[in-house]
């Protein structure tokens, strides 16, 4: 395979010609917004198939830059959690394992039955470690990115961040705080497109619906460090040295308990798709070439 060039990680907009459309397909948590950017032209494109599941109070499009810069060689499917984008709400409280489940669901409409690499950011970094411990015969390999595996600890912050997401999500202020903690500041500075972008998100999603998630995300996740010994898979777990929730030292800790993991460290805050794309996609296409 060839790693792509850095500066096809450009980020693109939904007005540009070759954006992905969505299908609604039916779950367990409810209908899900779902992207396919189909089955590659390329003669030396790979048959990898990458699913990708974004950060909680964000959607599919914080992987801009990645199908930028993988669509013309990789099948690529992501996947708005319910409440998120243009997903419908859940149908009560879920875990990340009925996440995963949904996962599954997703690949059997679209009639994919080959292992997949499933890829995620701290939300969807949670599923894909459910997803390899809980469908392991479909489990090619694993992407975490700024993924919080331990049992929460700072209540009152998620607690707060629940309750503002059903009661102060439209407000300038919340929208705010979440893309402080989110991006370092020179991304929100760069980036001011998807920032507004990414604020408008938060404003627009109905309140229930993006609180139940939050709560199911923050608060009532199972730890997942205690469990990654028995992810099989190949797994690369990215994390971010300015992550102001989730410390790296931490992460790198629970990584090495991965029987076949790789921890990459990048000079992020929470979300590295966004703060660094062309160094993160290239990590994935490392990682990719390896397998």
């Amino acid at each position: 395979m060839t790693s792509p060039h850095p500066e096809t990680a450009a980020r693109t907009t939904a007005a540009e010609p070759n954006a992905v459309k969505m299908r609604s397909i039916p779950t367990n948590l409810g209908r899900l917004a779902v992207y396919d950017t189909g089955i590659p032209s390329r003669t030396d494109a790979s048959s990898e198939v990458l699913v990708f599941w974004p950060s909680v109070l964000a959607d599919h499009r914080i992987y801009d830059a990645q199908v930028a810069a993988l669509r013309e060689r990789y099948r690529l499917i992501l996947i708005d959690g319910p409440g998120h984008g243009a997903s419908g709400a859940s149908r009560g409280s879920f875990s990340m394992a009925h996440c995963a489940d949904a996962v599954v669901q997703v690949l059997e409409v679209l009639e994919i039955v080959q292992p997949v690499v499933c890829i995620g950011t701290s939300w969807g970094g949670l599923v894909a470690g459910e997803f390899a411990l809980s469908h392991p015969d479909r489990t090619r390999a694993v992407v975490m990115l700024n993924t919080p595996v331990f049992k929460s600890s700072a209540l009152w912050r998620d607690n707060f961040v629940s309750w503002g997401a059903r009661w102060l999500k439209g407000t300038n202020l919340y929208a705010q705080g979440v893309a402080e903690s989110y991006f370092m500041p020179e991304t929100r500075k760069r980036e001011t497109v998807f920032m507004d972008e990414f604020r408008k998100h938060i404003r627009r999603a109905r309140g229930t619906a993006l609180a139940q998630a939050v709560r199911a995300v923050l608060l009532e996740r199972d730890d997942l460090a205690s469990r990654l010994q028995s992810i099989a898979a190949p797994t690369l777990f990215v994390a971010g040295t300015h992550d102001p929730m989730y410390l790296v030292g931490d992460l790198r800790r629970a990584a090495a308990q991965l029987p076949r993991g790789r921890f990459v460290e990048l000079p992020t805050a929470h979300l590295a798709v966004v703060d660094a794309p062309t160094e993160t996609t290239r990590a994935i296409v490392s990682f990719l070439d390896e397998l």
